[in-house]
């Protein structure tokens, strides 16, 4: 066996185990991407319950009153596949939804088309809808879902 062959060999050793070693690698040179899910329920009424994770990271049992927020900041795994995903509870009203797919790449919230890579959710009365601005700033709330 030729030294080039042993080179190539070694090469595609390295880069496979390089490959298994990093599945749950993040990719930390691009800016950390923020989802942020807001209570815009009507005043007086139950709390807004969620559970949002991933395939690797649960952040648990919230419950969010009016005007209140919960988030979260993380980065693409290194396939660009993140996907999170919460199931929302209000009152008798109960709804799983995809609030991050990289694979999918939301045109309303992915690292392309989120400012400041920040994605907001809002969640009303009757349904929930997404921004491409900022929370602050955000004048065109989208309708995504239905409760």
């Amino acid at each position: 066996m030729g030294s080039s062959c042993s080179f190539k060999i070694l090469g595609v050793f390295l880069m496979l185990l390089f490959h298994l070693s990093c599945v749950k690698c993040k990719i930390e040179f691009t800016k950390a991407m923020e989802v942020h899910i807001v209570n815009g329920l009507p005043n007086n009424t139950d709390p807004l319950e969620l559970f949002c994770q991933s395939k690797e990271t649960h952040f648990g049992y919230h419950k969010l009153n009016v005007g209140e927020e919960f988030y979260w900041k993380f980065h693409d795994n290194i396939a660009g596949r993140t996907l999170y995903w919460c199931r929302f509870y209000w009152g008798n009203l109960v709804r799983s939804a995809e609030v991050y797919n990289g694979d999918k790449g939301f045109p309303y919230c992915d690292k392309e088309n989120s400012p400041g890579n920040q994605c907001y959710w809002l969640v009303k009365k009757d349904g929930f809808y997404t921004c491409k601005e900022s929370k602050k700033g955000c004048s065109n709330w989208v309708k995504k879902y239905e409760w």
